[in-house]
């Protein structure tokens, strides 16, 4: 642990920006595959629960607008649906219960906040093992 005595102004600065992409793609590696040519979002594993597939859903594409290879980071629930192979109810359901938990920010297009990054990586990751 750092004696806070010790610490200076530029121990705030960070080279990964204000999420660690490293910790996302070690995250989404199991659970997502992304086309090269169309940047487009597929699961890997059918079982997923909606919950996992929207958050990983959302993450992949957080990190595809950091890394410049789409304009927007917010998800639809239709996009999602048609991405995830779910019953659209249980979809709307789900985005709702994760908006209520402030998980995701937004009205018809979700976004994953930053400072809720890591709380959703803990979760993939957790439902991973």
């Amino acid at each position: 642990m750092t004696n806070s005595q010790d610490l200076k102004f530029e121990d705030l600065f960070s080279d990964n920006g204000a999420f660690d992409e490293r910790s996302i793609l070690s995250c989404l590696h199991p659970l997502v595959i992304i086309q090269k040519e169309t940047n487009k979002i597929f699961f890997k594993d059918a079982k997923l629960t909606a919950r996992q597939k929207i958050l990983a859903y959302g993450l992949a594409k957080k990190l595809l607008k950091h890394k410049g290879l789409v304009d927007s980071e917010t998800i639809t629930a239709i996009e999602v649906y048609t991405a995830g192979d779910m019953p659209r109810g249980t979809v709307d359901v789900t985005f709702k219960q994760l908006r209520d938990d402030r998980i995701l920010i937004g009205k018809i297009k979700y976004e994953i906040p930053g400072h809720q990054v890591s709380r959703v990586i803990k979760f993939l990751t957790s439902n991973n093992k």
